[in-house]
This record gives C-alpha cells, sequence and structure tokens, in this order.
C-alpha cells in the first residue's frame, strides 16, 4: 500500500513541476515577442521621423515658382521610400498659404500661416518580415 501511494505522490509531482516548466517557458516565449515588436515599433517610429526630414528637405529645394513646377507629396503625388530590408513609407503634404504653384487654402493663405505645411506620414512593415504587421502614422506641421 506504501508503494502505490508513493508512485502516485511522484506522478503528482512530475505533473506540476512539468505545469510549472510550461509556464516558465510561456512566459518567456511571450516575453522575447514583445521585445521584438517594442523594438520594431520604435523602429518605426525613427523611420517616420527620418521620412518626415527627408520629405521638408525635398520640398525646401524644389522651386514652387519655375515654369512646369510640380507640388511635391501632394495626393496625386507623394513621396514614397523604402528604409532598409523592413518599412516603406509614404508622405503626403499639404500646403497653406502661398506656395507657387502649391497654393494652399485662400483662408490660410495669410499671415502667419503662409508657407506652412503639413506632413502626413505613413510607415509600414513589408509582408512577412514582422510577425504582425506594424503600421505608424505621425503628422507634423513645419513652417518653411
Amino acid at each position: 500500500m506504501r508503494r502505490g501511494f508513493t508512485l502516485i505522490a511522484a506522478i503528482f509531482f512530475v505533473v506540476i513541476a512539468s505545469s510549472i516548466c510550461m509556464l516558465a517557458l510561456s512566459i518567456a516565449t511571450t516575453s522575447v515577442k514583445q521585445n521584438s515588436e517594442i523594438y520594431l515599433r520604435e523602429q518605426s517610429e525613427l523611420v517616420a521621423r527620418a521620412a518626415t526630414e527627408y520629405a521638408v528637405l525635398a520640398i525646401i529645394s524644389n522651386d514652387f515658382y519655375k515654369t512646369g513646377a510640380v507640388c511635391i507629396g501632394d495626393k496625386n503625388n507623394p513621396i514614397k521610400g523604402e528604409f532598409g530590408e523592413l518599412f516603406t513609407f509614404e508622405v503626403y503634404v499639404k500646403y497653406f498659404g502661398d506656395m507657387g504653384v502649391c497654393s494652399g487654402d485662400a483662408v490660410a493663405a495669410t499671415g502667419a500661416n503662409q508657407g506652412t505645411i503639413m506632413l502626413d506620414v505613413f510607415v509600414s512593415s513589408k509582408p512577412g518580415k514582422a510577425s504582425n504587421p506594424i503600421n505608424f502614422h505621425k503628422r507634423t506641421l513645419q513652417k518653411l
């Protein structure tokens, strides 16, 4: 009778120990996945900042008053690019005030709003590069 009780106690102990080990493994796996997603999220925010600066540089270097000038970053011509092997970005620009061929809203065309742009930056991960798709949006107002 004692041997049977010891066998049952040993089996119970093994089941409890294996359950605790499985819980620890599950927590470790979840932690690693969360850390990689946090890292990619931070990377997407940095890509959005870089894309904003790139768009401002492209807009500043454009001459809006010459013949045949185009509006950089408007709905028909967004600024697109890739950042490494993980991310793509698109920048849409809304012009306020007198900007040559890209003159914005008439209401906002006077005073302090003259020469102001609003940048909408969309960053997304390339398909198959992240376990969960990453999409990030940043909106910035910039005075030129």
